[in-house]
């Protein structure tokens, strides 16, 4: 058993909460969906499968059982400083023709030793406070105006989409409908090394990037036949040519770019919110 191992199986042991039945339940549908073969090795790998399925689980649940847990996992080194987010305003409007149920999330430090992040933080908690209340406030204003003459509906929601020894990314959704409605992301890194918030242009020391992003997610486009992306298309207009130099993106596990659209941006409505993972060697070289 290696040091991480260790840790982890003390921290689970050293723990008073009882595991919440969401975590069971986690558990009991991996078992379910693993296959059942009749071969020489398949009471090894469904060993393994458990094994793999108990450590996420355990992985979910610690830090929402005690402090102390989240104080242990986070000087674990896959993980780093670590990051609560919690839900800090819930704004709800039940009304059949204007619903409205916005969760305004917060980023919190679980310990002192990582105050050296608060800055980027406050920037982060600053920017979703300042954008809900506007979204709230058009909400409010267009609600009054449409009347029961027409609906529209507001949802804001958050989610954590990277969590590594290098960076914490969280994805803003929002969803404004009436009409035709429209969905969009904002995310928001921080870098736990540097201690600083981090759009795109700022990984790079040199626009070419822009280029070769763009060529490589072209080339997927056009070899994804299951999606009527905006690149040859008759209406020149429309077609995709390049990306933002601040586009929205986040990291995948792999540490690989994940290049983000909002709904209709490069796509019809059908395609969602289309992402294109770029492999690193495609931008390597501009990197700072």
């Amino acid at each position: 058993m290696n040091e991480f191992e260790r840790k982890l199986k003390d921290m689970a042991h050293a723990e008073s909460g009882t595991l919440p039945q969401w975590a069971h339940n986690c558990v009991e549908d991996a078992l379910a969906s693993l296959p059942v073969r009749r071969k020489k090795h398949s009471g090894l790998l469904r060993i393994i499968g458990t094994a793999v399925a108990a450590m996420l689980v355990i992985f979910a649940a610690l830090p929402n059982l005690s402090a102390q847990a989240a104080e242990q996992l986070q000087s674990l080194p896959l993980l780093g400083p670590f990051f609560q987010v919690v839900t800090f305003r819930t704004y709800v409007r039940e009304d059949p023709y204007h619903p409205a149920q916005v969760e305004i999330p917060k980023v919190e430090l679980s310990r002192d030793e990582d105050e050296a992040l608060r800055p980027a933080v406050e920037q982060v908690n600053e920017d979703i406070q300042s954008m809900t209340d506007r979204l709230i406030a058009q909400f409010e204003q267009d609600a009054e105006d449409i009347g029961s003459g027409g609906h529209t509906n507001l949802s804001v929601r958050s989610e954590v989409v990277t969590n590594t020894g290098e960076w914490f990314t969280l994805r803003l959704e929002v969803h404004q409908g009436g009409g035709s409605g429209i969905t969009y992301y904002r995310y928001y890194h921080i870098n736990k090394k540097s201690g600083e918030t981090v759009r795109l242009s700022e990984l790079f020391a040199s626009q070419e990037y822009v280029e070769a992003i763009s060529g490589e997610i072209i080339s997927q486009m056009r070899a994804d036949s299951t999606q009527n992306y905006w690149v040859d298309g008759d209406n020149d207009a429309l077609n995709f040519r390049a990306i933002d130099p601040d586009q929205n993106f986040y990291f995948a596990e792999n540490g690989d770019i994940v290049i983000a659209f909002d709904k209709y941006e490069v796509a019809p409505g059908s395609a969602g919110c289309p992402t294109f993972q770029i492999p690193r060697s495609v931008y390597a070289e501009y990197l700072k």
